[in-house]
Order: structure tokens, then C-alpha cells, then sequence
């Protein structure tokens, strides 16, 4: 009687796990089916949408709650099955600009899939929003498997990435949404390879550029008078003024731009008198700093410097002050030592407008040689805005000669731990349990390089400076921009 009831209890629950199986099969179904219906998943396979639906986890907002930060690193991807988003962010003069409103269907938060993670416009909920939340860090697997759920997002990508890179550009951030999709759908995206001339001194003008990613050196007789980045533009003097192009325009990293045809230019500012006039006090303006720039050869020395060192590459650079530093100091160098097993920062770099520019990682937002240059797509962004060695490493050292600014070295894994504590603690517990070592090992390398201290809540060289001097501050700052 016994086996026969515990036979009969095992049929039981395996009828109730077959039962729940088959709810929870009905349930994704379902989901899947729903998710067919939204635009930016219509043609993806119902396969894949059911396992989107898995990934995802229901989430309701109430109105004004910000979805998605204009600078913070975006964690997940959001469907909109209700409600309506803003989409919104600050062009390069700090003023807001609107890109647009999102409702059922649309999707946000794809930035970190396919791009600069730290580019992305801020979302709030403008009602009551019930959004489908995707982790992208499990989302990042299946969209190798899912090519078509690959593809569809990353339209939509690059489409707010135009959009986005409008908003930006002061002359463009305050016309309506509307306006600027008048504009995108003129723009030619070009991609150039580092070190290219975009423009050439004395030809004639033909487009209008506006810098989606990377970043461009103006020049004139090869001296730089010129930084651009991301969101601003070029080109326009010699479009308003009908005269020969005034500068090179050389790359600095690969560069994507938006070009703007000659005809469509003075088209749009025929129809947008407004931009016409912002358009004409701009090149005023560049004209006087142009003119001012050209003749500072100290400005243009101090550019030079920032350049050749990559203190512009990143958004962030660790600098030292030496007036605040105590003379012979090595606090800051130790403590990265301690942390990490072996050095990560040396100070005595570059001096720059009274600032020690430290020889270390300048987190290359774009074109970073070392990740281009890794055959094991080892170094990766992390959350905070770093580029880190992962564990994918095998130690080849390509990154190494890589990098321009001489930011990585190879070093022995397995000796992480090199505090006297820590040494007094291993001889210990090698006297206690003594190894007998049959073989030679190989030691096995890594690179190494400064990562802002990933996985750590401070920055060791910085929490170990007793004076302030030690500091991470915006690469503009350096520049005094």
C-alpha cells in the first residue's frame, strides 16, 4: 500500500510540473503573440519573441518617473505596451532640446547594444506607462542567435542616433521634432578612417558635417587651432561665404558624420529664416575665435600637447596638481599597487596648464586602439565608463603596442596580493602545507591597465592622496574649455 501511494504521489506532481509546463508555454506563447503586434518587432520571428518574452519582466511607472538618464549607462531595454514616453536631452550650450515622444510599439533604452552607452537621451514617463523591461546583459546572447531581432533594433539605433546627434548641435536643438526629421531625411551618413582629411584648405565647400561619433582636428599648415567632438559641426563658412574651405579638417578616430548637401543647406535656410540667422552669428563668431585662435600659438601649442597625449579622448582624466603635492609622495602610486598587484597609474606625465597629466588609461570613448587590436574582444565598457580587461584575456599582447599612450603592460597572473600582510600570510601557509612541485608551471600574462578601479566604490590612488591633489576631472577642464 505504501509504494502504491507514493507511486500515486509522484504521478501527481509529475501531472501538476507537466500541468504548469504546459500554462507557462500557453503564457509565453501569448506574449510572444503580443509582441508580433508591436512596430519595432513586426518580421522577428516568432521563436526569438518568445524568448524575448522570457527575458522580460512587466513594469508600470507613473507619470514623471525617468526611465532612462541623459548620462547615466543605461541598464535595460524598454517595449512600450502603454503609455507615452519624452524623450529628451542638452545640446552642447546646456539648453534642453526635445527629440520626440514614444507610445506603444516604440522601444528606447537600445543605446549600450550598439554604441557609446554615455550618448543616450533621458526618458520619462509623460502617463502611466506599462513597459516590457529587458535586461541587457541577457539580452546581449540571444541577439546573436536572433539576427532579425538584431537588425530591427539596431535601425532603430541608428535612427535616434541621428536624431539624437540633431538635438545636439545647438544651431538644430531648438527646431521641433518635426523639423529635424525634415533635415535627417537629407543627411548622407560617411564613415572616415583615423588620420583622414575630411577637408582640404582652399577646395570649395559642398557640404555642411555634422560629427556623429568621433572626433576631428582643424589645422592650418598642419598647426591644430581646433577640437571637435561629438555634436558639433563644420563646413558652414565656406557654404555662407562662397569662399575656398579656410583649414584642413583632419580625423583624429574613426569618424561617422552627417553631411548635409550644398543644395539642401541653403534650402532648409530659405525655409528656417531663424537657423539662417543663428547660422550667420556662428560663423561670426568663429570667425573672431578663428582669427584669435590662429595668432595664439601658446593655445595652439597647449592643443598640440592634448592631442599627442589623449587627454581628449576620454571624458575623464586623472590629473595631478603639483602645487599640492608633497615632493617625493608616492601614496597614490602604492595604493594602486596594493589593489591591483601591480601599478596601474605613474604620475610625472605631462605637465599641462599647471596640471600633471598622469601617464595612465585615458578610456578612449571611441576608436579605442587597444579594443581594435584585441582578437578576443577582451576589454569591454563597464557601467561606470571604463574600459576593463575581462577574464577573456589570454595575455597575447596585442593591446600592448597598440595603445598610443603607452596606458598597458603585460603582467604575470596569479600575484594580485603583494601587501606585507599578505606576503607574511602566503609564506605562512606555505610553511604549513608545504607544495611539491611536479612540474614547471608556465606563468600565464594579462594586460593591465588602469580601469577607474572596477568593482571597487573609490578610486585607490585618489582615496589614498592626503592633499587633494590627485583628482579625476572632465577632459575639458584640463583644456580650460
Amino acid at each position: 500500500m505504501g509504494a502504491s501511494a507514493d507511486t500515486r504521489r509522484q504521478d501527481a506532481a509529475r501531472g501538476r510540473a507537466v500541468a504548469q509546463a504546459l500554462q507557462i508555454e500557453e503564457l509565453r506563447h501569448r506574449q510572444a503573440s503580443a509582441l508580433a503586434q508591436l512596430d519595432s518587432l513586426v518580421g522577428v520571428p516568432l521563436e526569438h519573441l518568445r524568448q524575448l518574452a522570457a527575458l522580460g519582466t512587466m513594469r508600470a511607472f507613473i507619470p514623471g518617473a525617468v526611465l532612462v538618464g541623459e548620462r547615466s549607462p543605461g541598464s535595460f531595454l524598454y517595449f512600450i505596451l502603454r503609455g507615452t514616453v519624452c524623450l529628451h536631452l542638452h545640446d552642447r550650450a546646456g539648453h534642453s532640446a526635445l527629440i520626440g515622444f514614444l507610445s506603444r510599439g516604440d522601444c528606447f533604452g537600445e543605446g549600450p547594444l550598439f554604441g557609446d552607452q554615455f550618448r543616450s537621451a533621458s526618458a520619462e514617463a509623460e502617463t502611466i506607462c506599462y513597459l516590457l523591461q529587458i535586461s541587457l546583459i541577457d539580452l546581449r546572447p540571444l541577439l546573436e542567435a536572433a539576427p532579425q531581432l538584431a537588425t530591427t533594433l539596431r535601425t532603430v539605433y541608428r535612427n535616434r542616433l541621428v536624431a539624437s546627434t540633431l538635438g545636439r548641435v545647438p544651431l538644430f536643438s531648438q527646431l521641433s521634432p518635426l523639423a529635424r526629421i525634415g533635415i535627417a531625411d537629407s543627411l548622407i551618413r560617411q564613415h572616415y578612417a583615423r588620420t583622414t582629411r575630411i577637408i582640404a584648405m582652399g577646395a570649395p565647400g559642398d557640404a555642411l558635417y555634422l560629427i556623429e561619433s568621433g572626433q576631428v582636428v582643424v589645422e592650418v599648415a598642419g598647426r591644430a587651432i581646433a577640437h571637435l567632438d561629438e555634436g558639433e559641426f563644420f563646413g558652414e563658412m565656406s557654404l555662407l561665404t562662397d569662399a575656398p574651405h579656410n583649414a584642413d579638417v583632419r580625423t583624429l578616430t574613426p569618424v561617422d558624420v552627417l553631411t548635409l548637401p550644398a543644395d539642401a543647406f541653403r534650402g532648409l535656410l530659405s525655409a528656417q529664416p531663424n537657423l539662417a540667422e543663428q547660422m550667420r552669428e556662428v560663423v561670426e563668431q568663429r570667425r573672431i575665435a578663428n582669427s584669435t585662435v590662429r595668432q595664439d600659438h601658446v593655445h595652439s601649442e597647449k592643443l598640440a600637447i592634448a592631442l599627442d597625449h589623449g587627454v581628449l579622448r576620454g571624458r575623464q582624466v586623472l590629473v595631478r596638481d603639483p602645487k599640492l603635492c608633497q615632493e617625493g609622495c608616492r601614496l597614490c602610486v602604492d595604493a594602486c599597487t596594493q589593489r591591483h598587484g601591480h601599478a596601474r597609474i605613474q604620475t610625472d606625465g605631462v605637465l599641462l596648464n599647471g596640471l600633471d597629466i598622469t601617464n595612465s588609461c585615458r578610456q578612449c570613448r571611441v576608436g579605442a586602439e587597444c579594443v581594435e587590436a584585441c582578437p578576443e574582444d577582451a576589454i569591454q565598457w563597464d557601467q561606470r565608463g571604463a574600459l576593463i580587461v575581462t577574464d577573456a584575456c589570454t595575455g597575447c599582447g596585442a593591446c600592448v603596442p597598440a595603445c598610443p599612450y603607452d596606458a598597458i603592460d603585460l603582467v604575470l597572473q596569479g600575484n594580485q596580493k603583494t601587501s606585507p600582510l599578505w606576503g607574511l600570510w602566503d609564506r605562512l601557509q606555505k610553511l604549513r602545507n608545504p607544495v611539491i612541485q611536479l612540474e614547471s608551471l608556465s606563468p600565464t600574462q594579462r594586460a593591465n591597465k588602469c580601469d577607474l578601479c572596477h568593482d571597487y566604490t573609490n578610486l585607490a590612488c585618489v582615496s589614498a592622496c592626503p592633499t587633494g591633489a590627485l583628482r579625476l576631472v572632465p577632459a575639458e577642464d584640463v583644456m580650460g574649455v
